[in-house]
Order: C-alpha cells, then structure tokens, then sequence
C-alpha cells in the first residue's frame, strides 16, 4: 500500500481504506460472504491473486481474521473492521446523491445481477419449500442465472442446476440494474414493460416482496435527475 507520508489520521484512514478493490472487499463481508469463492463472486472482474494479496494485507492490519479450523478458510471482520460498516455506507450513501447515474454497457453483467439479487433476498418472505428463480436479461452484459431457495438459504447460480423453475424474471439488463440499485421499484420496471416474470400469478404477485429495499435507494431518488444521463 502506498503511504502518503503524512502524520494525519485521514492519511492513515485513506493508506489502509482508499486502496483499489478494498472497500468493495470490506462491502461483500459486511453483506454475509466469508469464502473466498463468496467474496469473488461479488468482485469478480478483480484477479484472484489480488483478491489473495488484499485479504492477507487486511488480515495484518487486523481489519480481517481468517479461520481455518473447519477446511476451507473463512474471513470475517473483527470489532475494527465492523467499524468501518458506517464509513462504506455513507461512501455510497454520498455518490448515490451527487456523482452515481445510469451504468454504462461495461458496467452490465447478469452474473452481477443474479449475485446482488442473491444478497438482497429475505428467503422467509419465500413460500415454503425450494423455490427456483431464473433470470434471463437482454441487451449489453445480458444472460442467464438461477437463484436457488431452500430451507432458509438461497445459492446463485451461473449454470442450470438442475431443479425445475418455479418463476423466471426476464428483461432488459439495465433496467434490472437499475431497480437492484434502488432507482425505480420494481412495479415501476414493471408498468414500462422492462421487465416480466413468467411463472404462477401467486409467486408473480409476492415476487418483489421477497427482496429488501437496496440499500442506496432513497438517495438515489432524492439525487438530481441529471445524473440519469451519466
């Protein structure tokens, strides 16, 4: 990590917290990944090997603790790195009201998608049993997922699983971007026909109680509409 060689706690702060990939590493713990194959699939355009290097450099600066008593290693915060859940926060809480508009077609990944609609997802709203939700999108970044459901856990898929679909959510890419981000509602994307969903009229009409308002979502509505235009 580069030093800035300044006798300051923000100079501190900014050496250990402003480097590349790190907060979005703190992002993915805070939001319930521990494996490494969790914290990627959240990062996934960051190289593994780097992925690697930040969490041992996190570890020494005692920001994560890694278990290895059961196999495959687990990362959690410690006391120091739940304190930082504020400062992520409010980071985005800030570029949601004054720099944050539509994603550009690079920014679009259904893989993306299908992970953050993985973490938003409250599986006691879901009706009893397994439940199987496949995303198909289209347009840049466009695809396929499947979001699987099953005894209060829920797994996001890249390649069939195997199970029989009990609802698929289909449409266009940057509008589902756009409704997991927090800037329309998902009857909103709805009633302009960006998206369906293709399934019984039961599991249609719960469908977007079963996720919990994103997190940036009232600034983004309180943001200027110019940064609609990016």
């Amino acid at each position: 990590m580069t030093s800035y060689q300044e006798y300051c706690p923000i100079a501190v702060g900014a050496e250990l917290f402003g480097d590349r990939w790190t907060p979005l590493i703190v992002r993915e713990l805070i939001l319930g990944s521990t494996r490494f194959n969790e914290i990627h699939r959240g990062l996934a355009r960051m190289s593994r090997s780097l992925l690697a290097q930040r969490l041992r450099e996190l570890e020494r600066r005692g920001i994560v603790v890694r278990e290895t008593g059961g196999g495959t290693p687990v990362y959690r915060l410690t006391d120091a790195g739940r304190e930082l859940e504020p400062v992520v926060w409010a980071l985005g809480d800030w570029a949601a009201r004054w720099s944050f508009g539509d994603p550009a077609d690079d920014e679009l990944d259904v893989s993306w998608l299908v992970w953050r609609l993985h973490q938003y997802l409250e599986p006691a709203r879901l009706p009893p049993g397994r439940t199987v939700i496949q995303v198909i999108t289209d347009g840049p970044g466009g695809g396929e997922g499947w979001l699987v459901v099953d005894r209060g856990e829920s797994t996001a898929c890249k390649s069939d699983p195997g199970f029989d679909v009990d609802i698929v959510l289909t449409g266009d890419n940057r509008a589902l971007h756009r409704w997991i981000l927090g800037w329309h509602t998902f009857a909103e994307v709805r009633s302009s026909e960006a998206a369906r969903l293709i399934g019984p009229s039961r599991l249609a009409r719960s469908f977007a109680g079963w996720f919990r308002e994103p997190m940036f979502a009232r600034s983004l509505r309180r943001s200027e509409p110019r940064q609609l235009a990016g």
